[in-house]
């Protein structure tokens, strides 16, 4: 009985173990992007690549040290959009390192349950003060305001 256990313990153990291995494999790497002193925000450029899906790309942004959403009942999509399609920061005259430009794309929840595609939307965001963020699309209508927790020192 022993010698049988010894026998199958390699042909059983081995394929588990590298399909467990295999499973694990993905990872991200985060790349900072923009950083100035005046300015509250920080744009990360961030690779994950999963072993089911594939590579996939998006943008990070952190007001304060954290993370940036917008919240899910501004646009009425299923989830906070977290993730960004592109980030600018533009730097004029008037708005120095307070303003940056987002674009994402998101789902639009139905009142029926459906998840139909929102298409994409570019909006500024504009820091206020320590914890309020404004929002506007590039007509400058559409403004809301996003309040934040405050920062930790």
């Amino acid at each position: 009985m022993k010698n049988r256990r010894n026998i199958l313990w390699p042909w059983l153990g081995i394929p588990l173990l590298m399909l467990g291995t295999l499973a694990g494999c993905s990872g991200s790497q985060r790349m900072l992007q923009y950083e100035t002193r005046p300015s509250p925000w920080k744009i990360y450029y961030v690779r994950t690549h999963h072993l089911s899906v594939g590579t996939t790309y998006h943008y990070e942004v952190r007001f304060r040290a954290q993370r940036f959403a917008i919240p899910k009942e501004l646009l009425g999509s299923p989830g906070d959009i977290d993730e960004f399609e592109s980030v600018t920061a533009p730097e004029t005259a008037i708005h120095i390192g307070d303003t940056i430009t987002l674009v994402f794309s998101h789902g639009v929840q139905e009142k029926s349950g459906t998840l139909s595609y929102g298409g994409r939307r570019v909006v500024r965001a504009q820091a206020i003060d320590e914890t309020k963020v404004s929002l506007r699309g590039l007509d400058g209508r559409g403004a809301a305001v996003i309040e934040l927790e405050a920062s930790r020192p």
